[in-house]
């Protein structure tokens, strides 16, 4: 079944282009143009990625990534003519797995989305699981639990956690987490929203009980599962 696509932008133009270059890859495409549309048609279609743009009529963007957020690990991508790294910040912060700059090519938007799709939850997975303490991560189901209680991640804040429980006690720097994690995406974010992303994962880690957080900030260099155990 080919991957469904939401795009959510007030810019008809816009839209009616992306949407043809992604028809033309296979993909199945709906679109919305306030962000009040944007949720009541992923309520209805629970498309497997959103290309929400920041600056909606109705709703912004931003909210409507949180609200995405709160009930799905659909792949959000964000559009946005700003070229600060705030609103990047904003986006990942809010659980965007991607960010876009206006103009872009409609061909590295499709690329963008068929490298995330390559690393989707949904596909067909080796059975693993890593546990330390209270902490378990399996792999297979894409699910993460401390001390037997499911932890509510993003998809991205799940492949970080589950890069570094692969090599405990491995120091990884923010270059090698990039390639890792974000992988041929395209990523151009910066070293800060590494950092962002660590930071929410051991966020929603203690917050779940896991205290001391099991991730280690190595200074200067990057960030390690436990290394000093």
């Amino acid at each position: 079944m080919p991957a469904r696509i939401l795009i959510a932008d007030d810019n008809a133009d816009m839209i009616d282009g992306l949407s043809w270059y992604l028809e033309a890859a296979g993909f199945t495409v709906s679109s919305a143009n306030t962000g009040k549309q944007a949720l009541e048609q992923f309520a209805a279609e629970h498309p497997d990625v959103v290309i929400l743009d920041i600056m909606m009529p109705e709703i912004d963007g931003i909210t409507v990534c949180e609200t995405i957020r709160q009930q799905s690990d659909a792949y959000i991508i964000m559009l946005s003519a700003r070229e600060g790294e705030i609103d990047k910040i904003r986006a990942l912060d809010k659980g965007a797995d991607d960010y876009v700059t206006k103009p872009f090519s409609a061909g590295e938007v499709v690329s963008r989305i068929k490298a995330l799709l390559r690393r989707s939850p949904h596909a067909p997975a080796s059975a693993a699981t890593f546990r330390w303490k209270g902490l378990a991560l399996f792999l297979d189901e894409h699910r993460v639990q401390v001390n037997g209680t499911d932890v509510i991640l993003t998809t991205l804040e799940f492949d970080l956690l589950a890069t570094l429980m692969r090599r405990p006690r491995t120091v990884f720097s923010r270059n090698q987490l990039i390639d890792s994690v974000w992988g041929d995406t395209g990523y151009d974010g910066g070293m800060r929203l590494v950092d962002n992303q660590v930071y929410r994962l051991r966020e929603k880690l203690v917050s779940a009980g896991m205290d001391p957080c099991p991730i280690a900030t190595i200074r200067g260099v990057g960030y390690a599962f436990r290394p000093e155990d």
